[in-house]
C-alpha cells in the first residue's frame, strides 16, 4: 500500500472518531434540549379525561384532588403519590378544569401509565371536573426531601435508615 494511501486512510478514520467522539459527548445535551415542553424520547406522558359535569355541580377543591390523589399508591412502595412528594403542582379553575403535574422518581418509571389513569380516575369520582390533564414528568428531578413525614417513616420500615450505607 503505497504511503498516499496510508495516509488517506489515516485522516478518515481519524476524521470518523473525531466524529463519533463529538457525538457521543453531546448526547446528554441533545436529551436536555427542550425540557419542560415534552420528553426528549417522543412519548406522550400526557393523560387527558373530559366529561361535562352535572349542572349545578361544582368544580372540586383543590384540597378535595389532593385528598384523592392520596388513595394512588405507587405500586412498588404502597405509599400514596402524595407522601411520596411527586404531586408537584395542581390547579383547578371555576370551570372544572384541573391540571395536575407529578414527578417520577426515576425517568424510566415502568409505571407512569399505571399512576396517570389511576390520578384520572380518582379525580373523576370526585365530580365536579370538566378536564382532568396529567402531565407526568419525567424530566424534573424528584429528590427524597420532598417525601412527608410518613413517606419518610414507610422508607425507613422498608429500607432502614441507611447507616452504614455510606448515603
Amino acid at each position: 500500500m503505497s504511503i498516499a494511501r496510508r495516509l488517506t486512510a489515516r485522516i478518515v478514520a481519524t476524521a470518523v472518531m473525531l466524529a463519533l467522539g463529538v457525538l457521543v459527548m453531546n448526547l446528554p445535551a441533545l436529551f436536555r434540549r427542550g425540557r419542560g415542553a415534552e420528553p426528549n424520547l417522543g412519548v406522550k406522558w400526557i393523560f387527558a379525561d373530559s366529561a361535562a359535569p352535572t349542572a349545578g355541580e361544582p368544580a372540586p377543591e383543590s384540597t378535595a384532588v389532593v385528598a384523592a390523589l392520596r388513595r394512588v399508591m405507587d405500586p412498588e412502595l404502597d405509599l400514596s403519590i402524595v407522601d411520596m412528594g411527586l404531586l408537584d403542582s395542581l390547579s383547578v379553575d371555576q370551570t372544572g378544569n384541573v391540571r395536575i403535574v407529578l414527578l417520577l422518581t426515576t425517568p424510566e418509571c415502568p409505571y407512569t401509565t399505571v399512576i396517570g389513569r389511576q390520578v384520572v380516575a380518582e379525580v373523576r369520582r370526585l365530580g365536579g371536573a370538566r378536564r382532568i390533564q396529567v402531565r407526568l414528568e419525567p424530566n424534573a428531578e424528584w429528590e427524597p426531601e420532598r417525601l412527608t413525614e410518613e413517606g419518610r417513616q414507610r422508607f425507613r420500615e422498608l429500607f432502614g435508615d441507611g447507616t452504614g450505607t455510606g448515603r
